[in-house]
Order: structure tokens, then sequence, then C-alpha cells
């Protein structure tokens, strides 16, 4: 099986596309044998793609689709899948699905492409939100809920503990700048002593660091991985984002928070209503909310339990499952 995996990834658009498309394609070589070949579209996406697959890199003016149909003339491709920012979908982006249709190869959207399902042969959406397929009727699968999570994860969670680390991750773009005040923020209201994990995404701007007066602040710069940062974390501050859902499955107490307006508000309200994490209303908010997690470890231990209860079971697998499903109709 030859599979073609097609994402955006880079400045503006953080690391949560290609992420899940890492996971997607380890899934198949280990469970489907497959082969796999990545083309990647955005500014610097090269800095933040170390997986062991072949691929191409292209800047956001290179045309994405001219790149796709050259590669599918050149292989005998079984799968497409895509996971594109909804933003940077190419013009005339149904008419490359017809061509690929048209020489017989399964194409696979992953999330933000439910407006073209009827040119595809399965939607795959990490999302727990109904309200997503509202109203709509599919000619083809349409799978969701919190066993379609795509987790770039490595290790088994561990129970929970109290303690004074606290991890905390603006996304690989940081695109509202958040190292520019939360720092001081968060140094101001936490405990003293409290160990501080900063993680600069690869398309983020460093944080200024200075001696702060409460907190040892230490500085992550773009780490190849987040599993031992998390699986030693006693609580956590973040973005939402695919590494929100991370810190669920690894069950540490998380405060989460949209900095992008109104855009996370229906997930948001779902999270806080399931009780896996606190939300708040931004990044202000996040700061005093974690302070008072970290004075109640009745809370803390009953977010953890029912964080780890959502996601015990892994989305690789499903999607997997799914691409056997569609390989045994051909």
């Amino acid at each position: 099986m030859n599979v073609l995996i097609v994402c955006h990834a880079g400045n503006g658009v953080g690391l949560g596309h290609l992420t899940r498309a890492i996971v997607i394609a380890n899934a198949m070589q280990h469970e489907l044998f497959a082969n796999i070949y990545f083309i990647i579209q955005g500014e610097s996406a090269e800095n933040a793609y170390s997986a062991d697959f072949d691929h191409a890199v292209l800047n956001h003016d290179q045309d994405l689709m001219v790149s796709i149909k050259k590669y599918v003339d050149f292989v005998d491709v079984n799968f497409v899948i895509f996971d594109l920012h909804p933003q940077r979908i190419p013009d005339n982006f149904k008419d490359l699905l017809t061509d690929l249709r048209r020489k017989n190869i399964k194409i696979v959207g992953i999330d933000g492409l439910l407006g073209f399902q009827n040119s595809l042969d399965l939607v795959f959406i990490p999302s727990f939100n109904r309200t997503l397929l509202s109203n709509q009727s599919f000619e083809v699968p349409v799978l969701y809920g919190w066993d379609c999570y795509l987790l770039n994860v490595q290790k088994k969670p561990i129970d929970w503990s109290s303690g004074n680390r606290v991890l905390v991750l603006t996304g690989g773009s940081d695109t509202t700048n958040l190292a520019n005040i939360l720092p001081a923020n968060l140094d101001s209201e936490l405990a003293k002593s409290t160990e501080l994990n900063w993680v600069t995404g690869p398309f983020a701007k460093s944080p200024v660091i200075r001696d702060y007066d409460n907190i040892n602040f230490i500085n992550h710069l773009a780490p190849s991985g987040l599993d031992d940062l998390m699986i030693t974390s006693n609580y956590a501050l973040t973005v939402y984002g695919v590494s929100f859902f991370e810190l669920l499955y690894y069950g540490v107490p998380t405060v989460v928070f949209s900095p992008y307006g109104g855009k996370d508000r229906a997930e948001l309200e779902i999270i806080e209503s399931e009780g896996v994490a606190i939300v708040a209303k931004d990044c202000e908010d996040a700061v005093f909310k974690l302070k008072e997690l970290m004075l109640n470890n009745n809370l803390a231990l009953s977010i953890s339990c029912k964080a780890r209860q959502k996601l015990s079971v892994r989305g690789e697998y499903k999607f997997t499952s799914a691409v056997s499903d569609l390989v045994a109709q051909v």
C-alpha cells in the first residue's frame, strides 16, 4: 500500500496538522505495512519535521496541487490523506480530488474538509463536538468522538500526585505573543519555588527571561517531544490545541484557554461540562485558576481521573481500522 500524506505546518499554522499526520503515518506503517510519503507545505516547516519518512517540503508560495499531481503520476498511490489548514486549502481543490478519484485513489480528509465530503471516501474528525455535523447528511463515513484523537504520545499515563512542577504550552507559533506577558503574571501569582517549565515552539519567539521572585523558570526550546515533560508535571497551563489533549491522555490537571477570540468557545464549554480540565476565559484568568487548582488536591485528582478515562482509546487504531474497511471495498 502506497500512501501520500499532505499537510500544512509552519508559521501561522503551528504543528497540529503535522503532528496528527505523523501519528497516522506511524500507525499505517506498523498496522498496515504501508509505504508513506509526505508533502508538507509551510514556511520553515522543515525545521519541525524529523520523522523517518520520505518527504518534500514546500514554501507557502509553491503550488501544492502541482506537487501532488507529479507524485501520483510517478508512484502508484493507493491512498491520499489530507490534513490541511482550512484557510490554506488551494484554489480548485475539488478538481484535484476529482482527478485522484479518476485514478481509483482512495481519499481521506482529516478534520477541516467536511465541505468536500462528497469527493472523499472517509472523513475523520479528531473532535468530540457533535454540532460540527448537525443538520448535515453524508454519503461517506464520517468518524468523530473522544476515541478519534490522534495523539503523539509515547508513554503510558501514571497516577497523578501533587507537587510544584508546572508545564506551560503556548503553541508551536505562539501567534498571540503570550511569551511577552504570561511569565511575569505566573511569577506574581504562583507559590515560591514553583518549577515552571516553559516550552517555546519551533515557530515561536522565546520569552524574555529574567530573575523571577517566585518561579524557577526553565525554557525548553523546541523539544523533539513533550512526553517526558508532561508525564513529570503536576499541573499544566495551555492554549487549546492538540497538545491539550495529550495532557488529558496523561492525566495532567490542566487549565486551558483560547487566545483566539470565540473560535473555540463551543468545544471549551463541552470540556468544562465534562470536568476534564479547568477552562479559563483568558490568560489572566488562567493564571488565577492555575493558582487555585494547585491548592485543591481533590479537584486536581478528579480532573486527572476523568481526563484519562475520556482518552483511554487511541484514535490511530480507529483510523487504521477504517482504512482497512476501505481497502476491503476495493
